[in-house]
C-alpha cells in the first residue's frame, strides 16, 4: 500500500472516530438540559480538534469538509472519503448509545423542528450558526494572519453558542453527520432538511464570505494545509487545526 493510501486511510479513520465520539457524547447528555447539551457539544469539539486535528485536519462535520473542498484544501476523492467516514462514525455512535442505554435516548437526541418553526426558518437558523462556525474555522486556522494559540476554544465556543441558540428550535445539529447518526437509529427524518440543507448552505456562504471579502488581497486558495504535517510527496487532505 502506498504512503498516499496510508495517509487517506489514517485521515478517514480519524474523522470516523471523531464523529463517533461527538455523537456518542452529545446523545448521552440529551436529558441534561439545553446548557449541558450545548457545553458538551462545544467541549467535545475542542477536545477532538486538539487531539485529532493534526491527523485529519479535525473536520468531524461534512459542512466543514465541503467548505475546505470549495477552498481547494482537499480534493474531491478526499472529501468523499471524509464524508463517508463522518456519516459512518456518527451512525455507529448512535447505534452504540442505543445498545448501551435505550433506543429512547437516541430518539430524544434526534434533531426536531419546534412547533413554532417552519422548515424554512429551521434551515435559516442552522445555516446562520453553521456559517458562524465555518467562518471562525477559516479566520482562525486558514488565515495566515491569525495567531494559532487559542483557535480550538474559539471553534468549540462558537459551536456551543450555536447549539444553545438553536437547541429548542431545530435540535441544534449544525452538522449533517450529527443529525444523520441519530436519525438512522430512530427513523425520524422530519428535520432532515434543517440539519442537512442548513449546514451545507451556511458552510458555502461562509467560504464565499471569507474568500471574497475577508481574505487578504492576492491570497488565493491552494491545495494543502496552512502548515503541512506530512512530508512530501504525500499531500495532506485538509487544513490542519493544529500548528
Amino acid at each position: 500500500m502506498s504512503s498516499m493510501s496510508d495517509a487517506w486511510i489514517r485521515n478517514a479513520v480519524a474523522e470516523a472516530v471523531g464523529a463517533f465520539i461527538l455523537v456518542t457524547s452529545t446523545l448521552l447528555v440529551v436529558g441534561a438540559g439545553a446548557t449541558p447539551r450545548a457545553l458538551t457539544y462545544g467541549l467535545v469539539v475542542v477536545g477532538l480538534v486538539v487531539g485529532l486535528g493534526h491527523v485529519s485536519g479535525g473536520h468531524f462535520n461534512p459542512a466543514i469538509t465541503l467548505a475546505m473542498l470549495l477552498d481547494r484544501k482537499i480534493d474531491v476523492l478526499g472529501a468523499a472519503a471524509y464524508w463517508i467516514a463522518q456519516f459512518a462514525g456518527a451512525a455507529l455512535g448512535a447505534v452504540t448509545v442505543m445498545l448501551t442505554t435505550d433506543r429512547e435516548v437516541v430518539e430524544a437526541g434526534t434533531p426536531r423542528i419546534a412547533d413554532a418553526m417552519d422548515v424554512g426558518g429551521a434551515i435559516v437558523l442552522e445555516a446562520i450558526f453553521t456559517f458562524a462556525i465555518v467562518l471562525v474555522v477559516f479566520c482562525s486556522v486558514v488565515d495566515e494572519r491569525a495567531p494559532l494559540s487559542a483557535y480550538p476554544f474559539g471553534i468549540g465556543m462558537t459551536v456551543a453558542v450555536g447549539a444553545f441558540a438553536t437547541d429548542a428550535l431545530t435540535g441544534g445539529a449544525l452538522n449533517p453527520a450529527k443529525g444523520f447518526g441519530p436519525a438512522v437509529v430512530s427513523g425520524e427524518w422530519d428535520a432532515v432538511a434543517a440539519w442537512l440543507a442548513g449546514p451545507i448552505i451556511g458552510a458555502a456562504l461562509a467560504w464565499a464570505f471569507y474568500r471574497f471579502v475577508i481574505a487578504p488581497p492576492g491570497n488565493t486558495p491552494a491545495f494543502g494545509r496552512r502548515r503541512p504535517t506530512y512530508p512530501e510527496p504525500v499531500p495532506p487532505p485538509g487544513p490542519s487545526l493544529l500548528p
